[in-house]
């Protein structure tokens, strides 16, 4: 059961979203703020078990379109630099001066992206299973993963003429963002499915279950997900890998973290070690065997150290 917030509320950015925000912890104990994956993923309250709450003040939200925040999945005013903007209107409003911003995969690219806008406003930063925005992390997850969980990739593309299977993002986009409800559903059903039987594999066991075909079982915060994260992928994110290592390289005065296990197939290994030639100062932590998600045993434990580590 996750402690009772302190504080929430729904924040307006003037643009015609409203934000979900929550404050845990202590109030007058230093702040750290949670950004959390997708994009279009929402927080979860899980993540509050790598900080000592009697010792932090921890604030978690919802980034735009996503959990808790509003309207449900619009894309419209959403992009990294809204997102950016939004995380410096939070500290502002909360009349933060200084925090620790934690973020993992798409969570640790929007980290990357505030630290480079507003580097004086960070005292800590920690990276985890770091996404680089790249053609390359694209093409690794929608297309070389064949190899590794074959009968979900094969249930992902099922149907699909040839052409679609060898463009999966931009088929997936296609049908989310252009298609009809059917269609989209659809494409949730089966990007659910596939990243689902991508976890599995990371924890040695291989999907050999074909995927349900009931696209009616998709609820409006999945399909609202996969929305987002088709608007986002088929744009690079608006960003890029080499604007991001650009960033790591100007970030010597602050301390960093990064956490990466050493089998994880969502986000490659060589991102971190890409992070950390752009910016030496920071101290890698491998987790052996380790995979994507913050629910891994080694992750977890590597995010409490490294919260105690850099707490201020």
């Amino acid at each position: 059961m996750p402690p009772n917030a302190f504080d929430q509320l729904h924040l307006p950015t003037g643009d015609g979203h409203s934000l979900y925000l929550a404050q845990f912890g202590n109030p007058g104990a230093p702040a750290a703020i949670v950004l959390h994956g997708g994009p279009g993923s929402g927080t979860q309250p899980s993540v509050l078990d790598w900080f000592d709450l009697d010792q932090q003040r921890v604030i978690l939200f919802d980034q735009r379109g996503a959990g808790q925040s509003t309207p449900l999945g619009e894309i419209k005013h959403n992009d990294s630099h809204k997102l950016v903007a939004d995380i410096e209107l939070i500290r502002s409003h909360l009349a933060i001066e200084r925090w620790m911003v934690v973020g993992g995969s798409w969570g640790a690219t929007l980290a990357l992206l505030y630290a480079g806008a507003h580097p004086e406003r960070v005292n800590s930063l920690i990276l985890r299973g770091s996404f680089l925005t790249s053609p390359r992390e694209m093409t690794w997850f929608f297309q070389s993963l064949c190899a590794m969980v074959p009968q979900a990739w094969a249930d992902l593309t099922r149907t699909w003429p040839e052409h679609d299977r060898k463009h999966v993002l931009a088929t997936l986009t296609k049908q989310l963002l252009h298609g009809s409800k059917q269609s989209a559903e659809d494409a949730a059903s089966r990007w659910s499915h596939y990243e689902d039987a991508v976890m599995q594999a990371m924890s040695g066991k291989l999907s050999s279950v074909a995927r349900i075909a009931d696209t009616a079982a998709v609820s409006a915060r999945t399909l609202a997900k996969y929305r987002m994260q088709a608007h986002y992928l088929s744009q690079g994110c608006f960003t890029s890998e080499a604007a991001l290592l650009t960033i790591a390289n100007k970030l010597s005065s602050i301390p960093v973290a990064l956490i990466h296990g050493t089998h994880d197939l969502v986000c490659p290994p060589e991102n971190a070690w890409r992070l950390a030639a752009a910016m030496p100062h920071a101290k890698l932590r491998w987790v052996e065997r380790g995979g994507h998600t913050p629910a891994d045993t080694g992750i977890a434990n590597a995010l409490k150290l490294a919260v105690s580590e850099l707490r201020s």
